[in-house]
Parts: structure tokens; sequence; C-alpha cells
């Protein structure tokens, strides 16, 4: 068994009932947040339209 979480690419959101892109959770993840703003700051979240740099600036202040 494979527990593979995908958060950044770029063909839009997919849901299924075992598979959900982007990680429906990703968004209040610190440990991805951080390290993917870094790699690439300017994607955007298909569903909130915020940039990883946004989403981890807003993870920053929620602590």
């Amino acid at each position: 068994t494979l527990d593979l979480d995908i958060v950044l690419w770029s063909g839009g959101t997919l849901y299924g009932p075992r598979l959900a892109i982007p990680h429906p959770l990703f968004r209040q993840r610190d440990f991805v947040l951080h390290p993917a703003a870094q790699i690439a700051p300017d994607w955007r979240d298909p569903v909130s339209g915020l940039t990883l740099r946004q989403l981890a600036a807003r993870a920053v202040r929620r602590r």
C-alpha cells in the first residue's frame, strides 16, 4: 500500500471516491505549505485561488 498525497500539479482539481487532488488538508499543514512555498511560491491553489506564499503566510498568522 502506498499513501501518496498530491498537492502541486497543473491540472486543476480532481475528486474521486478514493482520490482528491490537491490533497484537501494541505492548506492547514505547515509542514507542507512552507517547503512548497519555497519551491513554487507563485503556484495558485485551484480551490482558493491563493498562492502558496499567501497560504504559508496565513498559516504563520494562525499560530
